[in-house]
């Protein structure tokens, strides 16, 4: 006996008869009998042929003894799909999963899907583009699920039913009974509801929408197209209400007519996307914010990934004050846009003003080796080393910059708008103001002021102060530093350009007096004082040999030997990078 079942299992292999799936490995778990084969292939005939009804009782049959074979599970699947079953099509989808991962990103090669309409494919890519203006509405996602199911991308069609179920118990599709008497399903329900409303106020739009998704439930859908037309005649601008008429023409296969509607739908969406953001560009031009935020809002709700939406949402959270709301919109953008410069500029800008320099460089150096040619990357990496005074490379980056924008390679955009995040700041604006009236003449207070105003997006207050505080300090480097960074900001990068060259100087003659001075005190033994003119020096040149040894002798005299080891080292490294570079010129 068992001779035999050997040689009808190698018959059966050599015949291709079992079951295998198409354009997949081998995954099937087990091997059934011929008659067990034969009984599967008239049902599969009878699912080709759309007698649903009675294929899903014999696959269920089969499946019972053999819960392993991935086709069967699929091919439930498929039928529940088309019956409406969704919970029951989840559960079989899960488990041909389950059991092929690798169907998740992959396509099941059904029979039934080398004979679809080539609408089909076409409808999916033009309702997956569109469907989010619907998201709500789990009929929507019905559709595209079964669209995905057609074409054996069980995988996204799992995703899709998934989102039914979560929108829309099942038990709303049915009717229960409680103390014996049968009561009303949802959708019965809805129907009534806003028939009555209807009756009551005709033009009731969202009644129309409402009820046409009622009867979608009910499975009514020449109703559902019946209201959905009626509401768009009476608002032709409501673009989703043009996605739900598509969805009830793709329910009963009219694609030629849900095709059209998504075009139509396009169309209007591409328009008014267009009119929401000029609307919102001039809001934010006439300081209208939550206007302008509202607008912006409405339009990426049509075009979510639209760049320029996500740019001027930003910039009009960043002047209302929504710092942590701009952030957060720059950082989902560059997750969609890892390599867009402008965003990454805004992101670091929005990092500076609101005082998290770590975060700020970090973006800063990110972007640079993305684009290293942007100039508004490079101003805003000016703009942070200015900060940490390091003038010296502030300096070059400007002219790097200065030089682009002669070449006509690129404009640096102005950044001044952007908000920072300083509490209680009309406080601090009023204690600085009095503080003024007291004393006209403090430097100091105008450098505060002005940095008040520089955090509040005012930029041209802010150069006024620091201008004020020139005046009244000409050898002031941080004042100069200041405005320069205020100029860097609003994209005047000539004028940072002069700032940032005056403080250079005025740095430049302290250190040189702060090199002089330390040299007399150690001369003197005043090894203290000596000290800290050094380390002056060494705070605008971190480079500077003689200032590092200077430093060196002054930590030895006073018998501060482990100070004075790193320092000898360092100048030690300093003059063989001075020999390298002097050797080659010399030959």
């Amino acid at each position: 006996m068992k001779s035999k079942l050997l040689i009808l299992t190698i018959a059966l292999v050599l015949q291709g008869q079992f079951f295998l799936l198409n354009g997949t490995e081998n995954v099937t778990a087990d091997i059934i009998t011929p008659l067990e084969h034969a009984y599967y292939e008239q049902t599969q005939h009878l699912l080709e042929k759309g007698l649903i009804d009675i294929a899903i009782p014999e696959l269920k049959k089969i499946v019972e003894f053999h819960p392993d074979i991935i086709e069967i599970h699929a091919y439930l699947g498929w039928a529940y799909s088309h019956k409406g079953m969704i919970a029951n099509a989840v559960e079989e989808f899960q488990k041909v999963l389950k059991m092929h991962p690798a169907l998740q990103n992959g396509v099941f090669d059904y029979p039934m899907s080398r004979n679809i309409p080539v609408r089909v494919g076409e409808f999916t890519i033009r309702f997956e583009d569109t469907i989010q203006l619907i998201g709500e509405f789990s009929g929507a996602h019905e559709v595209l699920g079964l669209c995905y199911v057609l074409q054996g991308r069980l995988g996204n069609a799992l995703g899709e039913y998934k989102k039914v179920l979560q929108q829309e118990p099942a038990y709303y599709y049915q009717t229960t009974k409680v103390h014996g008497k049968e009561t009303i399903s949802y959708a019965d329900h809805a129907v009534r509801e806003y028939e009555e409303i209807l009756r009551e106020d005709p033009g009731c739009i969202e009644a129309h929408i409402k009820l046409a998704c009622a009867y979608a439930e009910k499975g009514m859908p020449d109703l559902s197209i019946s209201h959905t037309k009626k509401a768009i005649f009476m608002n032709p601008e409501r673009i989703e209400w043009r996605v739900y008429l598509a969805c009830f023409y793709a329910k009963k296969w009219m694609l030629d007519d849900a095709l059209k509607e998504l075009d139509e739908t396009k169309k209007a969406r591409d328009y008014i996307f267009e009119k929401l953001l000029n609307e919102g560009k001039c809001c934010i031009q006439n300081n209208e914010l939550d206007k302008a935020v509202s607008l912006l809002k409405d339009a990426l709700k049509i075009h979510p990934e639209r760049q320029q939406a996500r740019w001027m949402l930003a910039e009009a959270y960043s002047k209302s004050g929504c710092s942590d709301k701009a952030l957060k919109l720059c950082k989902e953008t560059l997750t969609l846009y890892p390599y867009d410069p402008y965003t990454s500029a805004l992101l670091g800008w929005i990092y500076v003003q609101c005082d998290l320099s770590s975060a700020a460089i970090h973006v800063a150096e990110q972007a640079i080796n993305k684009a290293p040619e942007n100039t508004e990357i490079l101003a805003l990496m000016a703009m942070i080393l200015a900060s940490q005074n390091q003038i010296r490379e502030a300096l070059a980056i400007c002219t790097t910059i200065v030089n682009k924008t002669v070449e006509n390679v690129h404009v640096t955009k102005d950044f001044g708008w952007v908000k920072g995040t300083v509490p209680s700041i009309g406080q601090k604006f009023r204690e600085v103001l009095d503080v003024l009236e007291i004393k006209p003449d403090y430097t100091d207070g105008y450098i505060c002021l002005g940095w008040l105003y520089s955090k509040n997006g005012e930029m041209e207050k802010a150069a006024n102060a620091y201008k004020k505080a020139i005046e009244l300090a000409p050898d002031s480097a941080d004042a100069h530093r200041y405005l320069g960074n205020t100029y860097i900001q609003e994209g005047t990068i000539k004028d940072a350009l002069q700032e940032y060259a005056r403080a250079f100087e005025i740095l430049s003659k302290k250190a040189g007096d702060d090199m002089a001075r330390g040299l007399t005190y150690l001369k003197n033994g005043d090894t203290e004082q000596a000290i800290e003119c050094f380390k002056s020096v060494l705070m605008f040149d971190p480079e500077c040999k003689d200032a590092c040894l200077s430093l060196a002798d002054a930590y030895e005299k006073r018998g501060q030997y482990s100070m004075s080891a790193p320092l000898k080292l360092q100048a030690g490294r300093m003059k063989q990078a001075i020999s390298d570079v002097v050797k080659p010129q010399a030959k």
